[in-house]
């Protein structure tokens, strides 16, 4: 993988260098709503659910135009309209109750960062990889971040989607701008 980069560096586009400065606009952009996301954690908690819900709701009338459209049988029919209906409501429920659907969300997050982290912490003790203790302190981290969101909830769910939202903006912003500085410094 390491040898595919520096392929793609060795062979940069003039077109794609000589554009550098937006992508560092860009990734800088980002970062920044990153950083006003973790401020805000709050809000950015109840918008990006509220965002969710529409997302579920526009897959929901897809779906239903698929099981309307294309399904050859009763049973897919059915199947569809119920997987239709159901993401629906749930996205109803997210543009209507963002703040429980954000308490929602967070307890379903920890609950899914112990079974990881425990997947973790097991993979690093019986495969004999190379950074086994990287594995096993990924684990740990994850346990512990499960441990505190489960214990603090319902009181986490108010702010933790909003501050994950905010870390995965800032660190996504960060590499874009890295990305561009890195194409400036090969433009020459």
């Amino acid at each position: 993988m390491h040898h595919q980069f520096e392929v793609f560096v060795a062979e940069t586009p003039p077109e794609l260098a000589a554009h550098w400065f937006w992508l560092v606009a860009l990734g800088v952009g980002i970062a920044i709503l990153g950083l006003l996301a973790m401020w805000r954690a709050r809000a950015a908690s109840v918008v990006s659910v509220q965002v969710l819900g529409a997302i579920f709701c526009l897959a929901a009338f897809s779906i239903l135009a698929f099981a309307f459209l294309t399904t050859g049988y009763w049973t897919q029919f059915f199947v569809h309209v119920l997987w239709a209906f159901l993401l629906g409501l749930t996205g109803v429920l997210l543009l209507t109750q963002p703040r429980l659907g954000a308490e929602s969300l967070t307890l379903l997050m920890g609950f899914y960062f112990l079974v990881a982290g425990f997947g973790e912490i097991g993979f690093a003790l019986t495969a004999h990889v190379e950074g086994a203790a990287l594995h096993a302190l990924d684990g740990a981290i994850s346990v512990i971040l499960g441990f505190l969101l489960i214990l603090g909830w319902p009181l986490t769910g108010l702010w933790a989607v909003g501050v994950f939202v905010g870390v995965a903006l800032l660190l996504r912003g960060s590499a874009i701008a890295a990305l561009g500085l890195f194409l400036r410094q090969a433009a020459g």
